[in-house]
């Protein structure tokens, strides 16, 4: 009985080292394994690291991109304003510029049109006096000895050379104080023209009366007094007259 014991004990442990041993052999088994390739390994990781760093270098030119486009947006819009701020101006000092220069027309225009108006005045009133004074100091033959009082008449002939030397002479009496009245009876009109002729004759019938040219005739008191026909004689008395 007891060898039967040692013997299954003896088979046992055989067995059991046999477990054990086989055991060993499994566990040895698993732990040898295949080498880890390292350079692998390492590649992938620098692969991704690439990766990611291609990736973040082209987020940052990306950003850089957007950063610069959008500088260059800005400078665009900046200019934009800038120019478009300047046509603004440009054009309110045009409009400006055009409101002065029409104002400064109508200004010019309307202190023309005063100068010019009060010039046609002046000169109207002047030709209304001229026109007073010549209707005033010229007379018809006809009608002179109508006159009261002691005055001259200077008949003139319009083709006479000498007729403005008279004219002046006379204006200078005319401008003192106690000068005699002296009128004009032009020859060319249609009043005095039938008093015209080759043979004078200076009675005081005006129905009678004619001369042959430039005459100054001395009337006093409705009656011919008397008669200057000739340049010297002319030039003489106007002379004692001033």
């Amino acid at each position: 009985m007891a060898e039967n014991e040692n013997k299954k004990k003896k088979k046992n442990t055989s067995n059991s080292s046999k477990k054990n041993s086989t055991k060993k052999s499994t566990n040895n088994k698993k732990k040898i394994s295949k080498p880890v390739d390292t350079t692998k390994k390492s590649n992938v990781k620098n692969n991704v690291n690439e990766e990611n760093v291609s990736v973040i270098k082209e987020k940052t030119k990306a950003q850089d991109f957007n950063k610069s486009e959008k500088e260059a947006n800005l400078k665009v819009a900046r200019k934009q304003l800038y120019y478009s701020n300047n046509n603004e101006n440009d054009e309110f000092s045009k409009l400006f510029k055009i409101v002065l220069i029409v104002t400064a027309i109508i200004i010019v225009f309307y202190g023309v049109t005063v100068v010019v108006t009060n010039k046609a005045d002046e000169a109207k009133k002047e030709a209304e006096s001229q026109d007073v004074d010549i209707q005033y100091d010229s007379i018809m033959i006809g009608s002179m000895l109508n006159i009261d009082g002691s005055f001259y008449v200077l008949i003139a002939d319009n083709d006479d050379i000498r007729l403005n030397e008279y004219s002046t002479m006379i204006q200078t009496i005319k401008a003192n104080e106690d000068a005699p009245s002296i009128y004009t009876a032009d020859l060319s009109s249609a009043f005095n023209r039938e008093f015209l002729s080759d043979k004078p004759n200076y009675e005081s019938d005006l129905d009678k009366f004619k001369v042959k040219g430039t005459t100054l005739v001395k009337v006093d008191d409705h009656e011919i007094d008397d008669v200057y026909d000739n340049y010297n004689d002319i030039i003489e008395k106007l002379g004692e007259l001033d």
